[in-house]
């Protein structure tokens, strides 16, 4: 193989994209709810994996807590 091939492979697989995986998204979320930082990011993050009350309550949340964000869920 050339070296422009080589360079070219190479550079391929250093770029990889961020993984988010449903249990650190959802680590993530109840970390933003505990401390009262609701950003877009959350509510993408809430949208994007489908996250659900239940799911978040099971994770030890607080009741209180969701049902003051519960219009953030379909």
């Amino acid at each position: 193989m050339g070296k422009s091939k080589k360079r070219i492979f190479n550079k391929n697989t250093d770029e990889k994209g961020i993984i988010l995986k449903r249990n650190k998204v959802i680590e993530e979320i109840l970390h933003n709810i505990k401390s009262s930082k609701i950003t877009e990011e959350t509510e993408k993050l809430i949208g994007l994996f489908g996250i659900t009350i239940e799911e978040l309550l099971e994770a030890g949340a607080d009741f209180e807590e969701i049902s003051a964000i519960k219009h953030l869920f379909i």
